[in-house]
């Protein structure tokens, strides 16, 4: 018979293999984990795991919406106006893309093209639509108003170069690699900083 598992056991299961699946995403990369990674690294059986999602992908999928949630909150819930607004941008960014849970930095566009093909069409329309949605508001909160194109892009720029550094495995070294982010989260400050300070002037 098999054993009966409180609503609380299958809670802290889940939300076991929720970190584990971070850690291996950080590890591997999106694309590369395997249902066995993530067993092992959960200590559960596969059947286990179907019994909580019906494929990887799924289980990957509430990943990266968990984590944007995360980082919107997070950049909702600083308070920009409350002191140095260039010492809060450093720390929100620093909260979404440089804490050791985020996997903000390690899921390229490419890795959710491929993984949007293998879901419905449901995860499909969240992609289009959510995180364009979010982008427009997170730029709204630091200055940038919504038809200010030219903003968009260089903030756009910025962060994918932000999100290259940060997921580019190279012989250079860890410690340039964690110089070359701060110098790129300090260059993002400076300028919403100063597309503040223009916004406000008019």
């Amino acid at each position: 018979m098999p054993k009966m598992v409180s609503k609380e056991e299958k809670r802290l299961i889940q939300e076991a293999l929720l970190q584990k699946g971070i850690l291996l995403i950080r590890e591997k990369g999106l694309k590369r984990v395997t249902v066995d990674d993530i067993t092992k690294a959960a200590s559960i059986a596969k059947g286990s795991f179907y019994s909580f999602y019906p494929s990887k992908e799924e289980f990957l999928y509430e990943i990266v919406k968990k984590a944007e949630k995360k980082m919107l909150d997070t950049i909702l819930t600083i308070q920009y106006d409350d002191g140095n607004f260039r010492d809060n941008v450093v720390r929100a960014l620093k909260e979404i893309y440089l804490a050791p849970d985020s996997i903000a930095l390690f899921v390229q566009p490419d890795d959710l093209e491929f993984l949007m093909r293998k879901l419905p069409d449901k995860a499909q329309e969240w992609k289009d639509q959510k995180p364009q949605d979010n982008f427009k508001r997170t730029a709204q909160i630091f200055g940038i108003a919504e038809d200010d194109m030219m903003a968009f892009g260089v903030l756009s720029y910025l962060m994918d170069a932000l999100q290259y550094v940060a997921s580019c495995k190279s012989n250079y070294g860890e410690a340039s690699r964690e110089q070359s982010l701060e110098i790129l989260v300090d260059t993002i400050a400076d300028f919403l900083q100063t597309r503040r300070k223009d916004h406000d002037q008019i």
